[in-house]
């Protein structure tokens, strides 16, 4: 096989479509999926909620869900850091952390192939030269494999842009999941929760509007998901854009058995329990910026302790056949 793009070096681990973080963070991964039309399901009859005057909460709810739904994350390469922070019986802490560099090549009918995670540091240290050839080697067989099975499978029909009608995704929110203890999902809180309107405010230029969340009483919640039934902090949204670009919570009850819903959760020196942000790329496209489950300072709420945190920056779009992907050492100066 032919592989003509250049990639910084690193090691290369193969995944399926919903890519997992090896090595270091085995247990944690970011999960991100190829959709087969343009429009998903939330989106479909959605219309814009009204903000001025009154706010009509119900309404920026599924809009903002739909906002989030893109699956824009398989269209760039991009990097991220994974940073660990555990905890033993005796207090004493350990932290651990990855870097890496990602990208998920398409093969020749337009499917995707597993995302390609190069690493490129351990705990500050460079991969060894000789690991990432090992690696290089072993990711270009696998690549093959997965363009063979491709090729002897019947591609699925993609669905017409005007099969379904509705509104466009601006963004992508990722899962951030802890394997087999919790899962941090944007569109659970949307889904769950009670927003109350707490204020607005410039972001970066931007005007927001910030509101208070808890749990709604009848609240149904997945095992990896339970823990959301004693949160509340607040879910930030882009008042253009309509897509949440940051969600911070902390456990409803504090030491003193006060309620943080009726305080102002920003305000409160604790750190959080869970923490997502996303950033506006210069094509207006919303990205994770930062996916963080806490369970290093709250371990009774997750059942754990490691304060498990990623980070992503760097996103570069590309389009590009498994056929003109080509892993190589960068470039002498």
């Amino acid at each position: 096989m032919a592989l003509n793009r250049k990639i910084n070096p690193g090691v290369l681990v193969l995944l399926m479509i919903l890519p997992a973080l090896p090595a270091l963070a085995q247990s944690t991964q970011v999960d991100i999926e190829k959709r087969a039309g343009r429009i998903p399901k939330v989106c479909e009859s959605v219309a814009p909620a009204s903000i001025e005057d009154g706010i009509d909460i119900l309404a920026l709810l599924k809009e903002a869900d739909c906002k989030g739904a893109g699956d824009m994350m398989t269209e760039y390469s991009y990097v991220m850091n994974s940073f660990i922070r555990s905890r033993d019986k005796k207090g004493q802490t350990k932290d651990d952390s990855t870097t890496y560099e990602v990208f998920i090549p398409t093969l020749k009918g337009g499917t995707r192939a597993g995302g390609i995670l190069l690493v490129t540091r351990r705990n500050g240290v460079s991969v060894p030269a000789d690991e990432l050839e090992k690696a290089r080697r072993e990711a270009g067989e696998r690549l093959e494999k997965a363009e063979a099975k491709n090729s002897r499978e019947t591609p699925t029909q993609r669905e017409s842009d005007t099969a379904a009608k509705g509104m466009l995704p601006v963004g992508m929110y990722a899962n951030f999941s802890i394997k087999g203890s919790a899962t941090l999902a944007i569109h659970t809180f949307l889904k769950t929760c009670v927003l109350t309107r707490a204020r607005r405010e410039q972001h970066d230029g931007r005007e927001t509007l910030v509101f208070n969340f808890a749990p709604a009483p009848d609240a149904q919640f997945d095992e990896s998901e339970k823990y959301i039934a004693q949160l509340t902090g607040e879910i930030w949204i882009d008042a253009t854009d309509r897509i949440v670009t940051r969600l911070v919570g902390w456990p409803a009850q504090t030491a003193n058995g006060t309620n943080p819903a009726k305080q102002t959760p920003a305000s409160t020196e604790r750190p959080p329990a869970v923490y997502a942000e996303m950033m506006r790329l210069p094509e207006g496209v919303w990205l994770p910026r930062a996916m963080r489950i806490n369970a290093a300072d709250y371990p009774k709420l997750f059942q754990i302790s490691r304060d498990t945190i990623s980070t992503f920056s760097n996103y570069i779009r590309f389009s590009t056949e498994i056929k003109d992907v080509k892993i190589n050492p960068p470039e002498k100066p």
